[in-house]
């Protein structure tokens, strides 16, 4: 797993190579609502130095992007770094802390306006889970914030990250979340949002999502072979 620092800059902005200006404009706006100024995802897992710093490449990102020639000599430059190290940096992982929550608190109001299905899913939470430790995955998160009673647009107004992340969360739908750096802060953000602890709920919701990653991407190599 890389960290941010280890990111090209089209990783990111998650923007793909052939990206024309608007959508590196629309990379580059969307990166700044997940990492701006008071952005819990980015907060909840980063110092403020180290926060500012993100914020710069990303600026720095989106100036050499935009910019044709820029972007022309940046390609230019990142093609004889890969050429020279012959695929070796593609086996690094980077390494990235949590800072969890001691005593976690909501810091929003639960919402009362849940479908009866929706509340049905939450009172099963009684049942088959508990505030315990034990291992967060997808649907555990789910039946925990509708037991308590939030809605997903609850969690993006204070966290910033957009309700089709969080949702592709719920669900596991690995192939559609970012890089997983990205992931890492929306999870802790979800989590102390509804009042869990990030040190617990992180590690192994952030396993399965390395484990999941893993597979997919032997399974790719093994069908070129």
């Amino acid at each position: 797993m890389r960290g941010i620092d280890e990111l090209d800059y089209y990783e990111l902005l998650e923007i793909p190579r052939s990206a024309n200006a608007d959508e590196v404009g629309h990379g580059y706006r969307l990166a700044q609502q997940i990492y701006g100024e008071g952005s819990l995802a980015l907060y909840s897992v980063f110092e403020n130095h180290e926060a500012a710093a993100i914020r710069e490449r990303l600026d720095e990102a989106y100036r050499i992007l935009s910019d044709g020639d820029l972007r022309a000599a940046y390609d230019a430059s990142a093609q004889l770094e890969n050429d020279s190290v012959d695929g070796s940096a593609a086996s690094r992982e980077g390494h990235e802390s949590v800072t969890g929550l001691e005593n976690p608190t909501s810091v929003i109001e639960p919402s009362a306006s849940h479908s009866p299905e929706a509340l049905e899913e939450g009172r099963e939470y009684n049942f088959f889970e508990d505030e315990g430790g034990g291992d967060f995955d997808g649907l555990r998160l789910r039946r925990t914030r509708l037991f308590r009673g939030y809605e997903i647009a609850d969690i993006s107004d204070v966290t910033k990250v957009s309700g089709a992340h969080l949702r592709n969360i719920e669900e596991e739908n690995f192939v559609d979340l970012p890089a997983d750096v990205y992931v890492r802060g929306f999870v802790t953000a979800y989590a102390s949002t509804i009042g869990l602890d990030p040190e617990i709920v992180v590690p192994s919701y952030m396993a399965r999502v390395q484990e999941s990653r893993s597979a997919n991407h032997r399974s790719r190599f093994l069908g070129r072979e």
